[in-house]
């Protein structure tokens, strides 16, 4: 049997390496010019190979910002995870777990307008990486972590979502109003750490 001609199929490395260096690129373009200027033709400029390379990877600017955001939270639950090795103290892994989130988010302001902030985005790109298994499931850590206290099982889910709520607000202020002299962040995050624990 003779081999078909043409071009042998990718292996499942190189399609990942190729994703990575777009996703890379087009990291790179959102931080310095933003999501509108993320354009695909730009991209693959940048990157190095044609539009149509850019497409049999990705089905278009919001496929890649989705992949984008999933890499930020992805690093955001891993240094989570990171920080709670070891500690067994169930009310301590949640105050050490919304420190880290929020501390992430200061450190990585770029990171926050792009995950919370991006323009240019229609509702129903935002609303499928939101409802999407990834997502819920880097949620759901803290669902777990609130769980794990004496927090009654009724309240969990609400008391959950308030202290998800709060975080982000915490970086939203400090990121976007930082003329005003706002106190600790590390502070105000065991603040609502303390409020979400309260009896």
């Amino acid at each position: 049997m003779t081999a078909k001609p043409g071009r042998p199929p990718r292996a499942a490395k190189d399609i990942k390496r190729m994703r990575d260096k777009i996703a890379e690129q087009a990291m790179q373009i959102f931080q310095q010019d933003g999501f509108d200027a993320l354009s695909i033709r730009r991209l693959a400029r940048e990157v190095g190979c044609s539009p149509m390379t850019i497409y049999a990877h990705f089905d278009g600017k919001p496929e890649i910002l989705r992949h984008l955001w999933g890499a930020v939270l992805g690093q955001v639950f891993a240094k989570i995870a990171e920080q709670l090795q070891g500690v067994e103290a169930p009310e301590l892994r949640l105050r050490l777990a919304a420190q880290c989130f929020v501390a992430h988010w200061l450190e990585h302001p770029d990171q926050f307008r792009m995950v919370f902030m991006s323009s240019g985005v229609v509702r129903s790109d935002v609303a499928s990486f939101m409802s999407g298994a990834a997502t819920i499931g880097h949620f759901q850590t803290f669902m777990d972590l609130v769980a794990q206290t004496s927090v009654p099982k009724g309240e969990v889910k609400i008391r959950t979502e308030a202290l998800i709520m709060g975080m982000i607000g915490v970086a939203l202020s400090c990121n976007t109003i930082r003329d005003y002299p706002w106190g600790d962040p590390a502070e105000i995050t065991d603040i609502m750490v303390a409020g979400v624990l309260r009896a």
